[in-house]
């Protein structure tokens, strides 16, 4: 099966990923994962598959099964290996790469996909561990309940300007809890 425009367009941009995990847009990172989230859980409870979430093959649970040629997929994490994936991030790509093929897609629930390959194109992978998603060194976003992220207001604004600004607010704050603990150790 040939693929559609939209399946090119995330190839491309999957390319393009560094995948190994970098620490300069924790900020926009952190955001984008919750967005993610909240999208992904809204699918959950649009397609019954709560106990999926949060990372589904939603072209599957939609009732569509693989939309792409297994070879395609193949070829596409072939062309990913050895470039810092890990051990999750070959089944999401899957997951985005049959969503990507679906013919008639409702424009809600939202395109749950696109914060997450935001997430990756701004600082690489990420992992899970113990009911939270790990963004960067320490940093996690809890993800026990598609029913709160369902709750969520949705980001408004994912363009460079206002994701550069989540990033900048990060970082003061990190810096603040930084000169936090050394004054807290200089009292000591």
């Amino acid at each position: 099966m040939k693929a559609n425009a939209r399946t090119e367009q995330l190839i491309t941009r999957l390319r393009g990923v560094v995948w190994e995990e970098s620490l300069v847009h924790n900020g926009s990172r952190i955001a984008l994962m919750r967005e993610y989230l909240r999208r992904s859980a809204l699918w959950a409870q649009a397609l019954d598959r709560a106990d999926a979430w949060p990372f589904f093959d939603i072209a599957a649970a939609a009732g569509r099964g693989a939309l792409l040629d297994e070879a395609l997929l193949d070829s596409v994490l072939d062309g990913l290996e050895g470039r810092g994936l890990r051990p999750l991030d070959p089944r999401i790509i899957r997951y985005m790469l049959d969503f990507t093929a679906l013919p008639a897609r409702p424009q809600d629930p939202p395109d749950p996909f696109e914060p997450l390959l935001m997430v990756y194109e701004r600082g690489g992978s990420f992992s899970r561990a113990a009911g939270s998603i790990r963004i960067g060194v320490g940093d996690g976003v809890p993800a026990r309940s598609p029913e709160r992220y369902a709750r969520l207001a949705p980001v408004e604004d994912l363009g460079p300007a206002a994701l550069d600004a989540l990033d900048r607010s990060w970082e003061e704050r990190r810096a603040e809890a930084s000169r936090r603990v050394r004054e807290a150790d200089q009292r000591s």
